[in-house]
């Protein structure tokens, strides 16, 4: 019954990246839907596709509640959740049910992250086992290190443990298309806003050398400047707040990637509207996901983006 309302047919607006058909440019950013319960509804009210996620291999409560907390005035959010999710394979069993009943052109893409009790020297051996449960499962997927509320999690940004993270994760991928003659699935990676021009470039460059498929900008922010709430709480901050600052990353990612078709970039931070959407285009992203907008603007944001 919802679907006529939320229908969107403007060719102009698909976007293909290897076997990857987006039907529009907008999508539902991972964090939202972590165990894949609202697949099938994410297709009906008009989003191209659904981050589900961050998973880990095995289940986890997350922080200790509250852990999530609304700052109207700035039209933000704040969260320290913490991975909790239902793990791998109860997430593979959700996306293979939901998609008995999505249609064909929507996609699921998977984000996947490690347990909070595996030190970071063995991080991609986390990763690798998401890989290899979800794999038949997921349309893409997108390697998160950039989460504030994981201790340790976002050094693996760092170029001592980011080549080794991502050269494990590809000879994974490698192997598992080699081994079950599945296609070549996408990777992105997800990174934070909080970064200088160097770790952006040193990120970039390790992302495009390894063969990944785009880089997702950006994650949430450590920040706290120009706020109108006032707030002492640990966390993320995401919507409106983040715009500017993962504006400056998209910015800088899209002039290093002046010239190169085939390494996308996806825009994710503040977006509320349709003007916010297409600032995001215009500095480079071929697609765009939101969170905190949809929580603030309702499910009515699909049509006032896409219309």
């Amino acid at each position: 019954m919802l679907r006529p309302f939320y229908s969107f047919e403007d060719v102009s607006n698909k976007f293909t990246i290897r076997d990857l058909r987006f039907r529009n440019r907008l999508g539902v950013a991972a964090g939202l839907d972590k165990n894949g319960d609202l697949i099938e509804f994410w297709d009906v009210v008009g989003f191209s596709h659904v981050e589900v996620g961050t998973v880990t291999p095995l289940p986890q409560p997350g922080n200790p509640k509250p852990r999530l907390f609304r700052l109207i005035k700035d039209e933000g959010i704040i969260n320290r959740m913490g991975f909790n999710n239902e793990g791998a394979e109860k997430l593979k069993e959700k996306i293979f049910k939901a998609k008995k009943n999505t249609r064909k052109d929507f996609i699921v893409g998977v984000n996947i992250g490690k347990n909070k009790d595996t030190p970071i020297e063995k991080a991609a051996e986390d990763y690798i086992k998401c890989l290899d449960v979800l794999y038949e499962a997921g349309d893409y997927f997108t390697i998160n290190i950039s989460s504030p509320n994981t201790e340790g999690l976002r050094t693996l940004q760092s170029d001592k443990h980011l080549n080794n993270l991502l050269f494990e994760i590809i000879m994974k991928r490698n192997e598992i298309v080699k081994s079950k003659k599945l296609p070549e699935k996408c990777i992105f990676l997800k990174i934070a806003p909080d970064l200088n021009d160097d770790e952006i470039e040193t990120i970039y460059n390790a992302a495009t050398y390894y063969g990944l498929d785009g880089i997702i900008a950006t994650n949430t922010t450590l920040s706290r400047e120009n706020l109108l709430t006032q707030i002492v709480e640990d966390g993320g901050l995401s919507g409106k707040p983040v715009k500017a600052i993962s504006d400056i990353v998209l910015k800088k990612l899209n002039e290093l990637n002046e010239g190169k078709k085939d390494f996308v970039l996806i825009g994710v931070g503040g977006v509320f509207n349709k003007s916010d959407y297409k600032d995001k285009m215009i500095l480079g992203a071929e697609i765009v996901q939101i969170y905190t907008g949809l929580i603030y603007e309702g499910f009515g944001i699909t049509n006032k983006i896409l219309k």
